[in-house]
Order: structure tokens, then sequence, then C-alpha cells
């Protein structure tokens, strides 16, 4: 419903304002208008989806009186099966315009501060970039396939304002030896567990050392890279991509505090020495507590169904390669009735050893994988692996009852 708010309002705009919107033949030199392009970036929000900031395009129109934001991170939540197809990896977002003034005004609301980036395009670029994106912005040419690390809000930006450029961009800043997943780590600060249940689902795809371009998936990235850029047109000459710069809405938004006591590490210390003691506490009374195996074994179950679903089905970039999938994946639910069903049956557990082994042969495997894992995901194998000895422990005694 907002969205087509948003678009029954842009109509209005454009027919107040006089703009073609049919755009289907480009304008000649002598009717070109006076166009102003900038590119808007947007800091982190509270919500999950917006933690990693957003980009987005205004275009002011001189002659006209235009000021319209384009924006490629608009999707719809009542669609059919969004949640369903958002894991799958087959949502299709779409590209939405709205007035200047009633973007600064959503935003402002949500705390979220927007700068500003005024480019050094020529009439010419200007103009046709505008005429792109009035283009993109037809119901046939609306939707793309979102892939949040290579065709995002804010690479649709930047690849728009190439397209319209007469030359190329020249990205000049240093170039970083750095990672998908640390760029990642160093965005989430703040949410150490949406920082911890990322690293989870996304595989060693995003452990490999990636250029400048691929980084620019990151709003704060492509904003640092336009600051250096230069524009080298067809004749070889060079200008700044950016000609001036300021912040026009500041944030409000407090960034969030995390507390240590609170922390995946932390808690999972503190799991790690609960299971340690209650190892110790089971070999001084010779008794063999179920419970623990059970809860561990479904909650490790539980996981492995989200971990295996994006590895074997998801197109998203990254979740295909997660190594962790040996480890969590939905045996482990079976694993945990089938200890249940021979304490009930006075039966060894005798898949107690290949449980084992697959937890040794896991932690040898992160140790020498080209996946990096979070320290507390160390601390979550080092429980299983204790529990996997002990209960291999209690079949070699025979005192389990």
């Amino acid at each position: 419903m907002e969205l087509l708010k948003r678009h029954i309002l842009l109509w209005i705009v454009f027919v107040w304002t006089g703009l073609n919107l049919s755009a289907q033949e480009p304008m000649k030199d002598d009717t070109k208008d006076s166009v102003c392009v900038s590119v808007l970036t947007c800091t982190a929000g509270k919500d999950l989806y917006a933690k990693f900031g957003h980009t987005a395009l205004r275009v002011q129109n001189m002659t006209r009186e235009a000021d319209i934001v384009f924006n490629y991170g608009c999707f719809d939540y009542n669609a059919d099966n969004f949640v369903m197809k958002f894991m799958l990896g087959e949502t299709d977002y779409q590209l939405g315009a709205e007035p200047f003034d009633y973007f600064i005004e959503r935003y402002g609301r949500m705390g979220i501060g927007v700068t500003e980036q005024v480019l050094n395009l020529t009439q010419t670029e200007a103009n046709d970039l505008f005429r792109l994106l009035i283009e993109n912005l037809q119901p046939e040419n609306q939707e793309y396939r979102y892939k949040w690390l290579y065709d995002n809000c804010t690479e649709r930006a930047r690849d728009m304002v190439e397209k319209a450029v007469e030359g190329k961009v020249a990205y000049e800043k240093a170039p970083t030896d750095v990672t998908v997943r640390q760029l990642l780590r160093q965005c989430l600060t703040d949410s150490p567990w949406t920082s911890f249940g990322i690293d989870m689902i996304l595989g060693a795809e995003i452990d490999r050392k990636v250029d400048k371009r691929v980084q620019m998936f990151l709003p704060d990235v492509f904003r640092a890279e336009a600051d250096e850029a230069h524009i080298i047109n067809n004749k070889g000459e060079s200008t700044p991509y950016v000609r001036s710069k300021a912040v026009i809405l500041k944030e409000t938004n407090e960034a969030d505090t995390p507390h240590l006591l609170t922390s995946p590490q932390f808690v999972f210390s503190l799991l790690l020495l609960a299971v340690a003691l209650l190892g110790w506490w089971e070999n001084i009374k010779k008794r063999y507590c179920l419970w623990m195996d059970v809860l561990l074994h479904t909650a490790q179950g539980l996981a492995g169904i989200l971990v295996s679903f994006l590895f074997f089905f998801s197109e998203h970039p990254g979740v295909s390669t997660n190594w962790l999938v040996i480890l969590f994946n939905p045996l482990s639910l079976a694993y945990a009735a089938w200890i249940i069903y021979c304490q009930r049956k006075q039966r060894k557990n005798v898949l107690a050893y290949a449980n084992l082994a697959v937890v040794v042969g896991f932690l040898v495997t992160m140790a020498v994988c080209p996946q990096s894992f979070d320290f507390a995901m160390w601390q979550v194998v080092l429980v299983l692996l204790i529990r996997a000895v002990k209960q291999t422990e209690y079949i070699q005694k025979k005192e389990i009852r």
C-alpha cells in the first residue's frame, strides 16, 4: 500500500511538472533541461534490512521545478509468498520514486541521517541519466532480481550513473585487502547477535578477498569511493566525480551499546563452562543427563534446518558454500530422538561414535577450510565435542541408566 501511494503521488508530480514519462526519444541538445543529480547515502536504521544503510539518486530538474528521489530498494511485503521467495533468493525489488521532501520526511521520522554528494555531470550526462531512470521506472522495466552482494540498490544506482557518463568513472581510492565477511562484521559491531546469525548462514564465498567494485555493495563504501573518484571523458580529461557534498539530514538514532554479558561470546562461554561442570558432576555421580544432549541436539537440528535449506535451495550469494552444513543439519533432530529411544529401551547408543567422529572431523575442518568462523561458533562446537565425548564414555563404561 505504501509503495502504491508513492507511485500515485509521483504520477501527480510528473503530470503537474509536465515531465514526459514515455521518454521514447532522447532529448535534443537545444531542448535539454537544467538537471542536477546527487547520490544520497542513508545511515543504518534499526530494522534488520536497514542495518547496512541505503543509497538513492536525487534528480533536480531546475527548469521544471521537480525534485525527485529514485530508489532501487523498494519491495512489497504483501506480495504472494514474499518470505519464502526472500529465503530462496528470488525476491524482485523495484525502482521507486518519490518527491525529495517526502523522502527526507520519511527518513527523518526513522532517525536516519542522509548525506548528499552532488555529481559533477555535464548537462548532457545529467539529462541522459534522468532519461534512463524514467525508462527504468516503466512497469515493464521496474523490477529486477535482487542480489544482496552483486546487484543491490547501491550497485544499481552506481551502475546507472556510469551508463550515463560519456567516458568512464575511475575510482581512485586505494584498494583494501578485505573480505565481505570482515565488512559485514564491521557494520554490525553494535548488533553482535545479528552478526553471529549472518555469520552462521554465509559460507566460504564471502571469505575471499574482493576488489573495490564488489565492496561497493555497502552504501558507505560507495560513498567513500565516490569522494575520491574521477570522471575521465572520451577525450581523456579528468574531473572529480563529486562536485560538492553536505549532510542534509542528521542522524538522530542513538547507537546501540552492546553489553558483554549478553554477547554471543559470553553466553556461549557460560554454556561451555556449564557443560564442562555437568560432565564433571556426571562422572562423580555416575549418571547420564539425557535432557542436556536432547536439548543440544534439538537446537543443533533446528539451526541445521535453516542452514541446510539455504545451502541446498537458496540463490542468495554465499549460502551454498557454507561448511557449517556438515555439523548443522536436520539429522541432529533424528539423533536427539535416537538418544531418547536408546535410553527408554536400555540400549547402547552405538551412533555416539559416529557423532563423535563428525564433531572431531568438523573441528579439524574449521581449522583448515577457507571459511572464517566467529569465536562464538568455536565455543558451540566445543560444547558439542564435550557432550560427544561423554556419550562414548558412558557406552564404554556401561554405566548408562
